[in-house]
């Protein structure tokens, strides 16, 4: 089993569809043997309604390659409950307090994401939140997890 890891949307949107470099970030971080992957049912939908709206097939296919490999962590109650108090304290978005409650529960090493690290989902205490945002390189991605 190796290291959990939590992938927001921007970060699977950026790796289907993004800047060169944080497009490579993206995929580095998808191509690692070591990690396994969680995602919740809301980070599903987040991703694909527009591309199923648009019916941009191969980005569906991509989108649902990751989610046929990675671990679904379904426990909405659970994820509520976390998230809706993480939310309040941290004044973090609702749709990240509960992937950051989803990350949690889950026992994610970390949540990834390519926002900037003066979003609130950063003041959260429940998990480690790393931005891959302006990072150099695809392997200075992979190093930030290490830490």
């Amino acid at each position: 089993m190796g290291l959990r890891i939590f992938l927001d949307a921007d970060v699977l949107i950026a790796a289907f569809q993004g800047e060169s470099l944080l497009r490579e970030c993206a995929q580095a971080i998808l191509s690692e043997p070591l990690f396994d992957f969680v995602y919740d049912p809301l980070l599903r939908m987040e991703v694909m309604i527009q591309p199923t709206y648009h019916r941009h097939t191969i980005e569906v296919a991509f989108y649902n390659t990751y989610f046929k490999n990675a671990m679904c962590f379904g426990q909405l109650n659970q994820m509520f409950e976390i998230g809706s108090k993480d939310a309040m304290d941290n004044g973090i978005a609702v749709v990240d307090a509960l992937h950051i409650a989803s990350a949690h529960l889950s026992k994610c090493a970390a949540l990834v994401t390519a926002e900037k690290p003066t979003k609130p989902m950063f003041r959260t205490s429940l998990v480690k939140v790393v931005s891959i945002l302006g990072v150099a390189r695809p392997t200075s991605a992979l190093q930030l997890l290490s830490k």
